[in-house]
């Protein structure tokens, strides 16, 4: 039984993590950590017999532990995987992985010189309409995938913290995402990552080119962009991406155009389209809906603690996530150069 500690206590540990731990017969938490006492005396009905922490080095002192399972803010994630990674702990960290190249090539080395298992949180692949469409894509059912588009529609970003008082007693919004040291951007790092690795898996392969726009459509009082455009030019294929937390609506809709037929998501329902004939399946939960979901973080987890025992390949994960924040630097840089598209290089994912 492998022993772990989750770090940070906010939603998507509350809400996904947590419950996704419950019942677990290879590993348990033992320990949390979290810079607000009020918030760890909220959860601890969640960990009976756990013990917990304000700071992660006097957890580091205290406990006798195998993983780090990290859920704390973005800024945060490469310090403390390097942190776990040279006190010889596997890490399994909330997307996304890093914010920069800078830190990714800080954390690969620290895993490599660890020889432990560093494996990002790509829950949106157990999503069951984005496995069923997976299946489909796997099985041949449209042929050579030759086209795809992704949407994400939201009003505002995702509550990250309940709002705080100030001295005079108004609310103040406390929301990391729009804090861009700790998000590392807006809405192009909270969705793009998700878009990028559902999209790498679908096509299996690596794109040439990348171009972004972003903007601020609703919000150019925001730190950050609040609208994201991405095209990826593939050998095979070309990927479209569009982010908004600009909309008077929220969904999420993809379309997956192959030889033989199309796929499309429409938040809860999935259409196959042949020439001959047309297929329906709708889903309990629409993609809009979150993702805190524990049953998709539980096949999450499952793949890191086979990749702990060696069940799986080792560093698979870990190269998707590193293309995806290669990936999303790049769309940055196009952004800054006017949209222009720019070149992945083979240099590029050599350093990944």
């Amino acid at each position: 039984m492998l022993r772990g500690a989750i770090i940070g206590l906010g939603n998507v540990a509350v809400n996904g993590h947590l419950p996704g731990w419950e019942g677990c017969e290879r590993a348990r938490i033992v320990a949390a950590a979290d810079a607000l006492e009020s918030r760890l005396a909220q959860e601890r009905w969640r960990l009976p017999g756990a013990r917990f922490y304000t700071e992660v080095e006097a957890l580091l002192r205290s406990e006798d532990l195998d993983f780090f399972d990290i859920c704390t803010p973005p800024g945060t994630h490469a310090s403390l995987s390097r942190l776990a990674l040279h006190r010889g702990l596997h890490v399994l960290c909330e997307k996304p992985l890093v914010l920069s190249p800078d830190e990714l090539r800080l954390v690969r080395c620290a895993q490599v010189e660890s020889g432990r298992v560093l494996h990002t949180v790509h829950n949106w692949l157990y999503a069951p309409i984005i496995s069923k469409a997976t299946d489909l894509i796997r099985e041949g059912r449209i042929g050579t995938v030759q086209r795809i588009s992704w949407q994400v529609l939201r009003r505002e970003p995702s509550v990250a913290v309940g709002p705080i008082s100030g001295s005079d007693g108004e609310a103040i919004p406390d929301n990391w995402r729009l804090d861009p040291a700790m998000a590392g951007g807006g809405i192009l790092l909270d969705h793009g990552w998700h878009a990028l690795y559902i999209i790498l898996h679908w096509l299996c392969q690596e794109p040439r080119t990348i171009a972004a726009v972003l903007e601020k459509r609703a919000h150019p009082e925001w730190p950050v962009e609040d609208t994201a455009t991405v095209r990826l030019n593939f050998p095979e294929a070309v990927a479209d991406i569009f982010l908004t937390w600009a909309s008077s609506s929220r969904s999420n809709c993809a379309v997956i155009e192959g030889l033989l037929g199309t796929i499309r998501i429409e938040d809860g329902t999935l259409i196959l389209k042949r020439q001959e004939d047309e297929q329906i399946w709708g889903f309990e939960q629409p993609l809009s809906q979150g993702s805190h979901h524990p049953e998709w973080f539980s096949r999450v987890r499952d793949d890191f603690l086979r990749e702990i025992s060696g069940e799986a390949q080792r560093g698979k994960n870990l190269a998707e996530a590193s293309l995806c924040a290669q990936l999303l630097c790049l769309a940055k840089e196009s952004h800054g150069q006017g949209g222009e598209a720019l070149a992945v290089s083979d240099q590029l994912r050599a350093d990944g």
